[in-house]
């Protein structure tokens, strides 16, 4: 296997072939820097499938502590600590692992299945680290060493053995559950095939260094692995803006519902008579004529009532003069 930072590649086929030096130091130009000694040495790795990846990652976020516990979160989520799982699109997978009671529909959830997609339990090593071969890992996204991964002129059918492949792993990280909200932090795998990619890669060994050495031209599966989830809090601002939202979105619902019901459905009619309340029939007959006999009626009680006032100011005068002279 070949390790780097942040994938490793498991070598299917390979060719190995010896050099030496042709260029000297003092030469300006050089047409080849080695030249081979020896024919190529094609030879294949066996049981390439059966090689095991083990993973040992941990997240951290900014304000993890602050809202948990140290006793039930840590600042740092460790996998080991928690219990995560691998995601399988392959039916074969699936149904293998449901015999072992190792298939899940979900996630986090208890629910068995045999079909897919399905989650698959990982093995796990006495520290508690996970662990899966290869040929689960390329089940899991739907393929095998054996299938067809194009042409070439030297054979109809180059498989994922002799050409390799690019396979991306992705491990995702949370801490929310839909109909649970918060909950202790989980995470799960899930690979990729880049499709119709292949990959090799040059490695010199050196008998002595420059002047022979022994090249080798390894394919294999890489598997790049990208780590990545959420972390979620609670934020009053986003809370206000969604409750907002969903209030205008329940008035603009009622609006447009009633208009379907009142104007477009082929029922509206019964829908107008529900929802509106007739009333009984009012005449408009007369009506300006009786509008303007009340009217004239207020004018006539208005009169009268001022006539009055005036001729009880009269009668108090002499009444008020007749107090003054007491």
């Amino acid at each position: 296997q070949i390790v780097s930072e942040k994938s490793i590649t498991v070598v299917t086929r390979g060719t190995i072939t010896n050099q030496t030096l042709v260029c000297g130091v003092d030469d300006q130009t050089c047409g080849r820097t080695y030249n081979d000694t020896s024919l190529e040495h094609k030879f294949y790795t066996a049981q390439s499938e059966a090689f095991t990846v083990l993973f040992d990652h941990a997240v951290t976020a900014s304000k993890i502590c602050s809202r948990h516990t140290p006793e039930s979160y840590a600042c740092s989520a460790q996998a080991s600590q928690y219990q995560g799982r691998l995601y399988s699109v392959n039916d074969e997978l699936c149904a293998q692992e449901h015999k072992q009671a190792n298939s899940f529909a979900h996630y986090r959830g208890k629910i068995e299945t045999e079909q897919a997609p399905c989650y698959v339990q990982p093995n796990r090593t006495s520290q508690d680290q996970d662990f899966f071969s290869l040929e689960v890992l390329l089940m899991a996204a739907g393929m095998n060493l054996d299938d067809c991964n194009g042409k070439s002129e030297e054979m109809p059918c180059q498989t994922y053995r002799d050409s390799g492949a690019t396979v991306l792993l992705n491990i995702y990280w949370a801490d929310f559950s839909p109909y649970e909200g918060m909950v202790e932090p989980y995470y799960y795998y899930k690979t990729q095939l880049i499709a119709g990619s292949s990959f090799k890669q040059y490695i010199p060994f050196y008998n002595n260094y420059r002047q022979s050495r022994t090249l080798l031209n390894a394919h294999g599966i890489k598997l790049a692995v990208l780590l990545g989830g959420e972390f979620n809090q609670f934020n009053a601002v986003a809370f206000l803006v969604t409750l907002t939202t969903a209030l205008g979105l329940l008035a603009v619902a009622t609006t447009i519902v009633d208009n379907l019901m009142l104007y477009v459905l082929p029922e509206k009619r019964r829908y107008q008579e529900a929802k509106y309340e007739s009333t009984e029939q009012f005449h408009t007959e007369g009506v300006l004529t009786s509008a303007l006999e009340g009217f004239d009626h207020l004018v006539r009680n208005t009169n009268d009532n001022d006539e009055e006032d005036q001729e009880g100011g009269r009668d108090a005068a002499p009444m008020n003069e007749a107090i003054m002279a007491l």
